[in-house]
């Protein structure tokens, strides 16, 4: 009898101890470790938010210019007053960011997820005003010119994402593919040789400057511990992200909310950068669903599944950018030598010949009657034999061509998914 009590005291004992360590362990002061921003001298960027503040002040009160921007927004005709006006408000912005994107540069952010950047929307308007002057070059046969207009374009599509978080990648990518879109457009009918070789360049120069989507993330990873740090510490402004239902007032509740959170979040979030850094073709398959089952904790599960897109959103872009480069790169080989290349790997373009989606060269084809055939097998990675989506963007059906073919006036109202895929593109 006295033994069982011995052991049944011993026994108490013990879950005495594991409860005081488990309560201790969830009240214990989270270890969320941010290290500090550093910037180089002159950052250019600095003036790129000097110059958004200033065009928001102006150009977000002029109605005129506004009702003329959306117009070039959703593919409507202008007038050459509308076009002169909308160029005249823009002109000294284009002067003003030109330069500085040969400048040294990284994004302005402190690690503070209540950071707001009103600065990107307004750049995006300096790409869109470029993308029309590239337009307007190109139909008066100025080729290289246009080019020029978009190298500009990328360097700043890279200097706003570099040192920056998602949003920033996001940004970035659409400044990139507002600037690749009427290359993209024109390129069936871009026959001037020291065009073809300047856009061949930029291909190679965004392969060797492109800044990785997991630099981004490793970025986003640090928002995101200083969103639990702010949690623990009861700031107002980050606890209003966080949903009502597991919104703890109490400073003891929401201590126990980030020990219990910040451990799987830290491990997601850190296996999610490992993979990004993988070739694409070897990234796992990640879906909001499957992130939201390992993410047992709900915190985690309202955070982490708007990042299961990034891995796509990388190879889509450079899919778009290395199509670009090859068939430049295709008709340059034709131009110098009379014949098409007997395969992409003579171009001796090294990585700009390789399919994200497939891990392999690009699908390419030729043909005495028709010329030559490039694409991506983009999503889906099914070869659908070049029939290709409307825009040149990659969808969960058909391939990704180099050309971008603008959605046709009995198409518009139409839904992506049923508007009809586009022959093969074949050029010369």
């Amino acid at each position: 009898m006295r033994k069982w009590a011995i052991g049944c005291g011993l026994l108490m004992g013990l879950w005495i101890l594991i409860g005081a360590g488990v309560l201790g362990w969830l009240l214990r002061t989270p270890d969320i470790q941010i290290p500090p921003r550093e910037y180089p001298p002159q950052n250019a960027y600095d003036q790129y938010r000097q110059i958004g503040e200033s065009m928001r002040q102006r150009l977000d009160k002029d109605e005129r210019f506004k009702r003329i921007e959306t117009a070039l927004t959703e593919g409507e005709p202008i007038s050459a007053a509308q076009r002169a006006y909308y160029l005249q408000q823009l002109a000294p912005y284009l002067r003003q960011y030109a330069p500085l994107t040969r400048q040294p540069s990284k994004f302005v952010m402190e690690y503070d997820a209540n950071m707001v950047f009103p600065e990107l929307s307004q750049l995006r308007r300096i790409a869109r005003a470029e993308a029309l002057l590239m337009r307007e070059d190109l139909k008066a046969e100025r080729p290289r010119a246009a080019v020029e207009r978009a190298q500009r374009l990328m360097r700043l599509a890279d200097q706003v994402r570099d040192d920056g978080a998602l949003i920033q990648y996001l940004v970035g990518m659409s400044i990139n593919m507002i600037a690749l879109r009427p290359l993209r457009e024109e390129l069936p009918r871009i026959q001037d040789r020291a065009a073809l070789e300047a856009i061949v360049n930029l291909v190679r120069e965004y392969e060797t400057r492109r800044i990785p989507a997991w630099q981004c993330m490793q970025h986003e990873y640090y928002l995101g511990l200083s969103l639990y740090r702010d949690i623990a510490q009861g700031n107002t402004e980050s606890l209003q992200q966080v949903p009502d239902n597991l919104r703890p007032q109490q400073a003891i509740l929401r201590r126990i909310l980030v020990n219990r959170a910040l451990p799987e979040y830290k491990r997601i979030m850190t296996r999610t950068i490992e993979d990004l850094k993988r070739p694409f073709a070897e990234r796992p398959e990640r879906t909001e669903e499957s992130i939201e089952k390992e993410a047992r904790h709900a915190l985690n599960q309202v955070l982490l599944p708007v990042f299961t897109r990034v891995s796509h959103k990388e190879a889509e872009e450079v899919a778009q950018v290395r199509l670009l480069g090859v068939a430049a790169a295709v008709r340059l080989h034709k131009l110098r030598t009379g014949n098409y290349p007997r395969s992409l790997e003579a171009l001796k373009l090294g990585e700009v010949i390789i399919d994200p989606f497939s891990g392999k060269p690009f699908v390419y084809k030729t043909d005495p009657r028709f010329g030559f055939l490039l694409y991506s097998v983009s999503r889906n990675r099914v070869d659908d034999g070049g029939a290709a989506t409307y825009l040149g963007v990659p969808e969960d059906r058909g391939d990704l061509s180099a050309v971008a073919v603008p959605v046709p006036a009995n198409l518009k109202r139409v839904e992506r998914e049923q508007r009809p895929l586009i022959a093969p593109i074949w050029m010369r």
